[in-house]
């Protein structure tokens, strides 16, 4: 088996399906559709396949290590049932260039934030796995 293809970051769902409200609601936060174009201007690719069902995100992290998906990607989004059932769906954010397999959760309005500044290199993942560290729920919600 093989990692999917993709352009941009992946982001993998990793949790059961248990309704497409919550998975619906979580992609119109990460990917609003912008309503004069009519797209959504995602920063990551969802990977459609289903090859990761109920796997622990630890597991998925290492796969993508493995298969090479750092060669392309510094980043793997993770949308796992604890995504889909908390209050500001984190997703797992994984590191995969500087510290690979280094995760935190991301609320889902940062994912833009975490995503573009890594890309670019205009802020090290580190710093926003240290910030997340500093609140109770071990979520990055924003600096400050």
């Amino acid at each position: 088996m093989e990692f999917p293809a993709t352009r941009r970051c992946p982001l993998v769902r990793t949790a059961s399906d248990s309704g497409e409200g919550p998975w619906n609601e979580l992609l119109g936060i990460i990917a609003p559709v912008d309503p004069v174009e009519d797209t959504a201007p995602a920063a990551f690719d969802v990977v459609t396949e289903d090859l990761f069902g109920d796997w622990p995100v630890d597991r998925v992290v290492a796969f993508a290590l493995e298969d090479g998906i750092g060669e392309r990607h510094p980043l793997l989004f993770v949308v796992d049932e604890h995504t889909l059932t908390d209050h500001g769906f984190p997703l797992v954010a994984a590191d995969l260039r500087d510290e690979p397999g280094r995760t935190l959760r991301v609320a889902a309005a940062q994912l833009w934030s975490v995503q573009n500044d890594v890309s670019l290199r205009a802020v090290d993942f580190a710093a926003y796995a240290d910030q997340a560290q500093l609140r109770p729920d071990r979520v990055f919600r924003g600096f400050g």
